[in-house]
């Protein structure tokens, strides 16, 4: 993060300017970002700048240096070496010198240029082709394909069976995968077991070798990339049925920071930074871990935000801490989302009946757990049960149809 010149830490290189000069001034406009020498005044000298946004770079007496945005007029002190790097296309700066003698500014030349970096994105998600949220069940198989883009699968509940080149991988609830392009990828789910994930095809402008230690590598969501996920599958059911502007524009950004924080993975464990000190962060991460286990343990229950305080000898606003810090949620809404994506498993299994599921997942009204089903998945759980049983029926048939063009 830039310092500006009204920062503290820029009061021993000089201070603003309050006033305006009396003495020698001249206007310079200056385009090059990447200049290989520095300037030095003999006496103190007021930079101004009128137009643009630019970086003043100052140099301490043993080579170190440091820069600042330019913000207000300033006063820098005497013998100090320095250049302005302009942020916009060019910028115009007045330079005064505290003497009524126009000066001669010393000139110390550098090895290198000094390197200025613009913030601006280094790849971008350029098309999103396709992206659907399936459930499939009993002894579900896909053949396999393909293709010159990107595929992320991301597994919601259940698991769900992955061949890549050859290879097979098995993603559980909350894990993802990504398939290179020209990688060949089948899917398949074993027996009785059930699952339902998000595919998301696109394609990036990056280069695979960013990518590299992510092929072929099953990953555990972090909660930062649940959240990506969960914003992406409910945006996407928000998009289809209301006119949201720029709603697109918002998928892509949920995916394209998704991808960022794959690629960190490699060095997270050197980049991550923590605000409190390694004690308090290991109690809360473990804290965090035994009240989510708590909660999958006892998800047929009422759970209350009351009983877990109660179960943990913690207050309502540390366990409100606690999960904003690390799910970005409150608690409430996690043990709804766990307990809808129970319900979601249960009604794949087809074991029970929705009214027997509502109850044995603690909900006292049929209507209630109905409405919550369709706020998270876009349909009543009856529907959700007939869009099973069509989608078996589809399978059944096409498999049908392909035995008698065998046979």
């Amino acid at each position: 993060m830039y310092l500006k010149t009204t920062s503290p830490q820029f009061l021993k290189f000089g201070s603003i300017a309050e006033e305006p000069s009396e003495y020698v001034s001249h206007r310079r406009i200056i385009e090059g970002k990447n200049p290989d020498y520095l300037e030095v005044s003999e006496v103190p000298i007021r930079i101004e700048l009128l137009e643009g946004i630019a970086i003043l770079v100052v140099q301490e007496e043993f080579g170190s240096r440091e820069q600042f945005v330019i913000h207000r007029p300033i006063m820098l002190k005497e013998n100090t070496p320095y250049t302005v790097i302009p942020l916009t296309q060019s910028v115009v700066v007045d330079f005064s010198y505290q003497t009524p003698m126009a000066q001669e500014l010393k000139r110390i030349d550098l090895p290198n240029q000094l390197a200025y970096e613009p913030i601006r994105p280094k790849f971008a998600v350029t098309d999103i082709y396709s992206y659907y949220y399936s459930v499939k069940g009993k002894d579900y198989h896909f053949d396999g394909e393909s293709h010159y883009f990107w595929e992320l699968t991301y597994v919601d509940t259940g698991e769900l069976g992955v061949e890549v080149d050859g290879i097979e991988h098995i993603l559980s609830s909350q894990q993802i995968m990504l398939y290179f392009p020209g990688q060949f990828h089948k899917q398949y789910i074993r027996g009785d077991k059930s699952s339902s994930y998000l595919t998301i095809m696109f394609d990036m402008n990056i280069r695979t070798k960013d990518m590299a230690h992510l092929k072929n590598r099953i990953i555990d969501c972090t909660p930062e990339l649940y959240q990506l996920t969960d914003k992406f599958i409910r945006h996407s059911t928000i998009m289809e049925s209301h006119n949201v502007p720029y709603s697109r524009d918002l998928m892509v950004s949920y995916l394209q920071e998704l991808v960022i924080l794959l690629i960190q993975l490699e060095n997270q464990d050197q980049t991550k930074v923590t605000t409190n000190n390694p004690i308090q962060e290991n109690f809360e991460n473990e804290l965090m871990n035994e009240i989510s286990t708590y909660i999958h343990n006892n998800i047929f229950e009422p759970i209350s935000v009351e009983d877990i305080c109660d179960q943990f000898s913690i207050s309502r606003s540390t366990l409100q801490g606690i999960f904003k810090k690390n799910l970005n949620m409150p608690p409430k809404q996690y043990i709804n989302e766990l307990k809808m994506a129970k319900a979601q498993h249960m009604i794949l299994e087809e074991r029970y009946p929705i009214t027997e599921i509502a109850l044995k997942l603690g909900f006292s009204s049929i209507h209630y757990f109905s409405r919550k089903f369709k706020k998270r998945f876009g349909l009543a759980p009856s529907e959700f049960s007939q869009s099973i049983y069509k989608e078996s029926i589809e399978s059944i048939t096409e498999e049908n149809k392909n035995e008698h063009k065998k046979s």
